[in-house]
């Protein structure tokens, strides 16, 4: 017993704190230019993406919303889908650094965000 609380607690804590809880800055920037001219070359990878919303597209209960985002840098502007099961509330201009999925046909995933 002695063991686990003098090396595995804080073992377990410090592996906590690397891997955080949501979208920390762990990610490979997104490749904005590459996925405009070809997203399909990028299905199935994960990536970071910091932007701000400029629009909400659509939105269908149960389903999720598409929204248009700015990334920060301003070189794009890209649709995204973030699923109704994430209960996120989202303003046009609020800032977020998403972790995404390129998904079949080119479809941005949020798998997590957080709010900058």
């Amino acid at each position: 017993m002695r063991f686990v609380s003098r090396f595995l607690i804080p073992a377990a804590f410090a592996a906590a704190l690397f891997l955080g809880s949501g979208c920390g800055r762990s990610g490979e920037p997104f490749p904005v230019q590459a996925f405009l001219a070809a997203p399909d070359n990028l299905q199935g990878n994960r990536y970071e993406l910091e932007a701000e919303i400029d629009a909400q597209l659509n939105w269908r209960e149960g389903v999720g919303r598409l929204i248009a985002v700015r990334t920060l840098r301003g070189d794009a502007r890209l649709p995204v889908f973030i699923a109704d099961s994430m209960k996120a509330n989202l303003l046009v201009a609020q800032r977020y650094r998403f972790e995404i999925t390129v998904r079949k046909g080119g479809l941005l995933y949020v798998e997590r965000l957080k709010k900058l």
